[in-house]
C-alpha cells in the first residue's frame, strides 16, 4: 500500500502502465504484447510500482455508477480501451479530470492514436483516406453525419484523403489548436508545434481557416507550404518535397545547422544527442536514412570536424575535433 500512496511518479510513466492495463484488460493481447509489457515492467521499479496503483485504482471502476461502468466497459475496442484508460489514470494520478485532460501530455496519451518516440504508422480511415503519424504523434478521429474529423494533438501527420465512400460528401478537415485545415482533394501534411501549426500541400490544395473567426482564411495550393496561428497565417513559400520526408524515412538537410538536424534527429532517437556551442552553426547537407541513427552519427564524425563523446548512456555528445 506504500507505492500506491506514492505521490512522486513521474505521470508519463503511470500514462504508460494505464496504457498497458487497458490493452491487457481485455484478456486478448497478443503474445507479442504480453511480452513486451513484461519487459516494461522490468525495465524500472517505477514501472512495477506505476503498475501496482493502476491495479489498485482500476478496482475502483466496480463502484462506478451503472451508466458509467457500462460505457466504460462495453464500448467497442477503441472506445472501451480509451474509456478504461482515462478512468484508471485519473484515479492512479489523483488530480481532477478538468486539470489534466487540460495538459498536452494528457490530451497525448488519452488520443485515439499515438506515436511512440522513434516509430511511424500508417492507419486507413473508415472512408479509405490514409493518415500516417510522425514520431511522436498523436491523433483523434472523428466521423459524423456532417463531417471527418481530425484532430492532431501533437506531433505530425501525412494524409491522402479518399472521396467520401458513403456518398454524403462530407468534408475531411484536420484541426489543431490554431485551427482548421479543410482538404479539397488532397495529399498535405500537418504539423502541430508548441507555438504555431504548419501545413504543406504536396497535391491539389487545402483551406485554412485560423481559430480566431475574424482571422483570414486562406487557400494553400500544391507545391506550398506555411504555418499559422490561431489569429493569422504567414505568407505561403514554395515546398520541393513530393512528400515528407519522414514519410519515406529518410531526414533531409538542406544547408541546415547542426543544431536544427539534430533537433529533428532526436525524435527518433531512443536518448539524446546535443552539440557543442562552437559547432552548432555547421551546415548540414544530404538524406539521411532514419533506419539507423547510430549510423547518421557516425556519418557525420566521418565527414565533418567532429566527434562523438557518450557521457552518460543514451546521451550523445557532439565535440569539436
Amino acid at each position: 500500500m506504500q507505492n500506491q500512496r506514492r505521490t512522486t511518479i513521474d505521470p508519463q510513466i503511470l500514462a504508460q502502465a494505464a496504457e498497458w492495463y487497458a490493452i491487457l484488460r481485455k484478456g486478448q493481447a497478443h503474445p507479442a504484447e504480453q511480452a513486451e509489457w513484461k519487459i516494461w515492467l522490468t525495465e524500472h521499479p517505477d514501472h512495477q510500482t506505476a503498475w501496482a496503483r493502476v491495479e489498485f485504482h482500476a478496482d475502483r471502476l466496480k463502484s462506478l455508477p451503472p451508466k458509467a461502468a457500462y460505457v466504460a466497459l462495453t464500448a467497442p475496442d477503441l472506445q472501451r480501451r480509451r474509456a478504461i484508460k482515462n478512468l484508471v489514470l485519473l484515479g492512479a494520478v489523483g488530480l481532477s479530470s478538468w486539470q489534466f485532460s487540460r495538459s498536452r501530455y494528457w490530451q497525448a496519451w488519452t488520443a485515439d492514436y499515438h506515436i511512440a518516440q522513434g516509430e511511424t504508422k500508417t492507419i486507413t480511415l473508415s472512408d479509405g483516406s490514409t493518415v500516417m503519424l510522425d514520431s511522436g504523434s498523436a491523433l483523434n478521429v472523428e466521423f459524423s453525419m456532417d463531417v471527418r474529423r481530425l484532430q492532431l494533438v501533437a506531433g505530425e501527420i501525412y494524409i491522402e484523403t479518399a472521396k467520401d465512400n458513403i456518398g454524403w460528401h462530407r468534408p475531411l478537415v484536420v484541426d489543431t489548436q490554431d485551427g482548421r485545415v479543410r482538404a479539397l482533394g488532397t495529399r498535405f501534411s500537418v504539423n502541430k508545434q508548441a507555438d504555431y501549426s504548419q501545413v504543406a500541400v504536396y497535391a491539389n490544395s487545402v483551406e485554412i481557416q485560423p481559430t480566431d473567426p475574424t482571422a483570414s482564411k486562406q487557400l494553400l495550393q500544391a507545391g506550398q507550404q506555411t504555418q499559422f496561428v490561431s489569429t493569422r497565417i504567414d505568407p505561403a513559400h514554395s515546398l520541393k518535397l513530393d512528400q515528407p520526408a519522414w514519410s519515406q524515412g529518410v531526414i533531409v538537410a538542406d544547408n541546415i545547422p547542426l543544431s536544427e538536424f539534430l533537433l529533428q534527429l532526436n525524435r527518433y532517437r531512443q536518448g539524446y544527442v546535443t552539440c557543442a556551442p562552437e559547432i552548432a552553426d555547421l551546415r548540414i547537407f544530404g538524406s539521411f536514412p532514419l533506419k539507423d541513427t547510430d549510423k547518421i552519427l557516425l556519418n557525420l564524425q566521418a565527414n565533418l570536424p567532429v566527434k562523438l563523446s557518450s557521457p552518460f548512456p543514451y546521451w550523445v555528445k557532439i565535440l569539436p575535433r
